[in-house]
């Protein structure tokens, strides 16, 4: 294992001796009679194949991720959504009571959540405002991440980011993982990255050993009900140790697995991308139509599925909007989104009523 993951994870998971469950010993297979997991033999109706344990990481679906986003695939460890590769990743860097996570508000809430459940401390260093859009704060990320006495590990910069949209520098990521080698883990949430033409920096997985990516299923592949994600790193003894050490014992369901085979698809993956392309194109017109509306201050730059629009009485349309029976996202009282809502593009028809409710708001 490279140096710069192994020095930084707790000595803990070095040491520890992994729990080896059923399905972790033998491989599923057809052929062979499997009576070493104490399942339940009869299966219930409508109910068929439920009662054995599915693979805990299913090669042929480690595969078909490895496919989707061009990485080998020893890298990917497959989760219940990005939301457990969080838990997973934080669990295994930060020492309890005595380490620390970084994030760059206003971004997604759950990093600094989790990290607080640890508990492990957390620092910000909040995106900066630049010509109507965000960027990240390089610089001062770099030496708060290097600062000793906040024992910081892992750096969580999100691209495109939620909920602002924004597409943040793939240059400037590349360099905040080279200065922080030997210091910390920058992980990057691509949740986004099929919205955006910056795309993903899974190429850069090898030149970079202190980079983990996260992904989803759950956006762009319309399989949010299903939770299935997973985080990626090039250094096959570090996701082999998340394989023996960090895993519940079966953390995958079937039917969960079943989804994500189908959803991967030639067949089904080729009409996701033209779904991407109609959201892309859909969120382009509602920003069109939205620029010249009244109580429209600022819209900022999205590459995702989502617009954040500043607005004078935020918080009162999206009261608005709620009686009307549409539920938006109310940012409007938090730091670095004052006044802000965020809109989620849906279908033509759906974003019509919400353009309709903005020229009928007064």
């Amino acid at each position: 294992m490279n140096n710069a993951l192994k020095s930084l994870i707790r000595q803990h998971y070095i040491d520890l001796q992994g729990y080896v469950s059923a399905g972790m010993e033998m491989n599923k297979s057809a052929d062979k009679l499997f009576m070493n997991a104490n399942e339940n033999p009869y299966e219930l109706p409508g109910l068929e194949e439920l009662n054995r344990y599915p693979e805990p990481q299913p090669a042929a679906l480690k595969e078909a991720y490895a496919r989707a986003y061009g990485v080998e695939a020893d890298w990917v460890i497959m989760t219940r959504g990005a939301d457990e590769a969080i838990v997973i990743l934080t669990k295994l860097f930060c020492e309890p009571h005595k380490d620390a996570i970084l994030i760059c508000p206003p971004t997604f809430g759950m990093y600094g959540v989790n990290a607080s459940s640890m508990p492990a401390q957390r620092f910000e260093v909040p995106l900066l405002k630049e010509q109507g859009s965000f960027t990240l704060d390089k610089d001062e990320i770099i030496n708060q991440a290097k600062d000793n006495s906040k024992n910081i590990k892992l750096v969580y910069i999100c691209s495109p980011n939620n909920p602002t949209g924004t597409s943040l520098s793939h240059e400037t990521i590349f360099e905040i993982c080279e200065e922080l080698e030997g210091h910390a883990i920058v992980l990057l949430d691509e949740t986004y990255a099929e919205f955006s033409e910056q795309g993903s920096m899974c190429d850069d997985l090898e030149a970079l050993p202190n980079l983990i990516i996260l992904r989803t299923l759950s956006k762009s592949y319309a399989l949010a009900g299903m939770r299935m994600g997973c985080f990626i790193s090039a250094d096959n003894d570090f996701t082999q140790l998340v394989r023996s050490k960090c895993l519940d014992a079966y953390p995958l369901p079937r039917l969960s697995i079943e989804a994500a085979f189908h959803v991967l698809s030639p067949e089904i993956s080729a009409i996701a991308k033209e779904n991407i392309q109609t959201l892309i194109q859909e969120r382009k017109r509602v920003e069109t139509c939205l620029k010249d509306n009244k109580h429209i201050t600022h819209i900022y730059p999205s590459d995702a599925n989502f617009l954040l629009i500043e607005m004078e009485k935020a918080h009162e349309f999206w009261q608005y909007a709620q009686k009307h029976n549409i539920i938006l996202r109310d940012f409007s009282s938090k730091v670095g989104t004052e006044n802000c809502l965020r809109i989620s593009i849906s279908t033509p028809e759906d974003n019509d009523k919400v353009l309709a409710l903005f020229e009928s708001f007064r």
